[in-house]
């Protein structure tokens, strides 16, 4: 099975991929980071720099999970790129960062993230940005429930 996760430079998806990689160390599933965005002259924010790549590559390497990195830049959308590489994939999860921005910022800016919910059909995991309390961010996951990876990485659940 295989986990899902969309990210570009951003502290929601950085806290999506921390949870990702916890997830998969308690379920043993296979990675996948995408980063997507129209390229070319159309280059935007969610794009990530070469400098950034090494640096996601890096986390993966020393995260002890089977992971890998693809990076789309061939003038589609976001959502098209993931939608795509989620019916190749058909992840277990897919897991998104998501941005803490109002509503009335939602109507008028649009958002990626909900644009997915309503487009992937496997199961999505929106995860916040960390929240600095004090001098301390939270680890993204200190423990993970037992999970069974037939259930979408969900709790498995009690016998009745």
């Amino acid at each position: 099975m295989t986990i899902l996760v969309g990210y570009a430079p951003s502290k929601a998806a950085d806290a999506a991929l921390d949870t990702a990689l916890d997830i998969a160390r308690s379920t043993g599933e296979h990675v996948v980071v995408v980063n997507a965005g129209p390229g070319g002259e159309h280059r935007t924010k969610s794009l990530v720099t070469e400098e950034q790549q090494r640096g996601v590559q890096a986390r993966l390497d020393a995260s002890g999970v089977t992971a890998e990195f693809r990076q789309y830049a061939r003038g589609r959308s976001t959502v098209e790129e993931m939608k795509d590489v989620a019916a190749e994939l058909d992840p277990s999860i897919v897991v998104i960062g998501v941005r803490r921005r109002g509503g009335f910022g939602r109507f008028v800016m649009g958002s990626v993230s909900d644009e997915l919910l309503q487009e992937i059909d496997q199961p999505v995991l929106c995860v916040k940005e960390y929240r600095q309390y004090g001098d301390h961010t939270p680890e993204a996951v200190s423990h993970v429930a037992e999970t069974d990876p037939a259930t979408h990485g969900l709790p498995a659940s009690e016998p009745m």
